[in-house]
């Protein structure tokens, strides 16, 4: 009885806490949806939005690497391990002594890929002329320095998550993005011939941003009890537990990324657009990804830590089971979404000044076949951090570089050899992450000795038919709504919005009438907390 009861505490505080930050992580979304819609409307889908795209590319891939991915999953159980071991002080000294050896690192790297940009971009952008190579690196250059300040901003997410605090963290990219929406219009109308063109705001405005969240989050950490002082004692046996952790999984942490550099170079050697493309169908993907997939990953990895390192495995793989579950309760009905109103919705958040019908026919159709994935792509982020909480890099690590080959040898067969365009790049993409996703399900159900994670299928299969349900919905609404011609962008608009709120309101009585347990426990959650606040 008494490990029913702390099963469900440890459900009711994953969903808690994942809701909390879902929704501090949707506002920020949509302060990024506006920033990338201004970045649409000025930049289009041009060579001045492929430059840009490939300049960020490297910066934000070497982020995913330091930041939220591999570096925070090799710290976090580290650090919960000696601190149950040796208590809060030696805690702190580790921090310290991570910041700084992060810190010196970062500035290393971070001047490295300064000096050789010009040799980086020319491997990614192959289809580019000198103007477009030489924008792309120059933009590299200015934007690359964001990678330190968002890595140690990463590491403070760490310490701010163990103590619970998820919200904190979460809200700083909302912090990035006014700054560069800020930055984007005061130059564009009050400033418009500073720069070449609005390329260079962009990314100055990236690097302003990075160094906001950065000091955002240090008042909160020092409230914590816990000093950014150097600390130059790299040799103490956790740190360089940390670092074996750390270092093997550089590749599979963010195997992710990694195939969206492949695609992206495979998407520069096609044409002008392409890039730009890809980009803003991986932001709306994303979009999913990050309000709640990531958001309930987020949550698990100290949660899962904790519970490993107390010897709780039985209750272990039922939090990595229910956190399954409601990865799904998301991603599958968003699928069915893309899948039906991807055109509408491209042409919605984007189709404004330089973004033309040609730039939304670009990116919708990348995003319907790349919206087929997004289950796995969320999953698989949680799989991961599994590995990751038993500290095993290795397994995560041999997954990925097959994902990686099987990424470049489709992208390679669908550009060259097919002609599949765009299209081809997210089949790629696709192909890649549902195989990899289920190569290490396999494996981590061999290592936790268990013949299933999912449990309670049903919950799964209730979640599909009330998706297709809410999918045939949809496609009707669409049809009698929107398949005559538009004349008023606000009509169209209105008439989304309606499909979309219509849609998720039969999902939800579908969930319902089923009984979806892992649905129900959900609003229940949400419904209390309501009430509360409310009280």
């Amino acid at each position: 009885m008494q490990e029913n009861s702390d099963n469900t505490k440890i459900k009711s505080k994953i969903a808690k806490s994942s809701l909390k930050m879902s929704v501090v992580t949707a506002i920020s979304r949509l302060f990024g949806l506006v920033r990338d819609q201004i970045q649409a409307a000025l930049l289009g889908t041009t060579f001045i939005a492929d430059a840009f795209a490939i300049g960020f590319i490297l910066p934000n891939l070497l982020r995913r690497l330091f930041a939220e991915g591999n570096m925070v999953a090799s710290f976090i159980p580290v650090f919960t391990e000696l601190e149950k071991e040796k208590g809060k002080n030696e805690s702190k000294k580790f921090f310290r002594a991570i910041f700084t050896l992060l810190t010196l690192i970062l500035i290393i790297i971070v001047l490295i890929g300064i000096i050789i940009s010009p040799l980086l971009i020319k491997l990614l952008y192959k289809s580019a002329d000198k103007e477009a190579l030489d924008l792309a690196t120059n933009l590299s250059r200015i934007m690359f320095p964001y990678l330190l300040f968002i890595s140690l901003a990463a590491l403070m997410q760490g310490i701010l998550n163990i103590r619970g605090y998820y919200s904190i963290s979460a809200a700083s990219p909302i912090l990035l993005n006014i700054v560069i929406i800020s930055t984007a219009l005061i130059f564009y109308f009050f400033f418009p011939n500073v720069f070449e063109n609005m390329s260079y705001v962009f990314s100055i405005a990236v690097l302003i941003g990075g160094f906001v969240q950065f000091f955002y989050q240090m008042p909160f950490v020092k409230k914590l009890g816990f000093s950014f002082k150097p600390y130059f004692y790299f040799k103490d046996i956790y740190v360089i537990k940390m670092i074996k952790l750390f270092a093997p999984g550089i590749f599979g942490a963010s195997i992710y990324q990694i195939n969206l550099l492949v695609s992206t170079a495979f998407a520069g050697a096609i044409g002008e657009g392409r890039v730009s493309a890809v980009t803003f169908a991986n932001r709306i993907h994303e979009f999913v990804l990050g309000v709640f997939a990531v958001s309930i990953a987020t949550v698990m990895l100290p949660t899962l830590s904790k519970l490993l390192v107390d010897g709780k495995k039985e209750e272990a793989k039922d939090t990595l089971g229910y956190s399954l579950r409601l990865v799904a309760l998301i991603t599958v009905p968003a699928t069915f979404g893309f899948i039906i109103l991807g055109k509408e919705i491209v042409e919605t958040i984007f189709q404004y000044g330089a973004f033309s019908s040609n730039s939304t026919l670009l990116v919708s159709n990348a995003l319907r076949y790349l919206s087929v994935s997004l289950f796995f792509v969320a999953s698989y982020r949680i799989i991961v951090q599994s590995f990751y909480a038993m500290k095993d890099m290795r397994t995560p690590v041999y997954t990925a570089f097959f994902s990686f080959v099987i990424n470049a040898l489709s992208n390679y067969l669908c550009v060259y050899i097919f002609n599949f365009d765009i299209i081809g790049i997210s089949i790629s993409s696709v192909s890649a992450n549902i195989i990899s996703f289920c190569i290490l399900y396999i494996l981590l159900m061999k290592k936790m000795k268990t013949k299933t994670i999912i449990n309670k299928k049903i919950g799964i299969f209730k979640t599909f038919l009330s998706s297709l349900l809410m999918g045939m919905s949809v496609f009707s609404l669409k049809y009698y709504f929107l398949s005559a011609p538009q004349y008023s962008k606000i009509i169209f608009i209105l008439k989304v919005f309606l499909i979309i709120f219509v849609g998720i309101i039969i999902y939800c009585i579908a969930n319902i009438i089923f009984k979806n347990e892992d649905f129900l426990s959900f609003i229940n959650i949400f419904s209390k907390k309501i009430i509360k606040k409310k009280l």
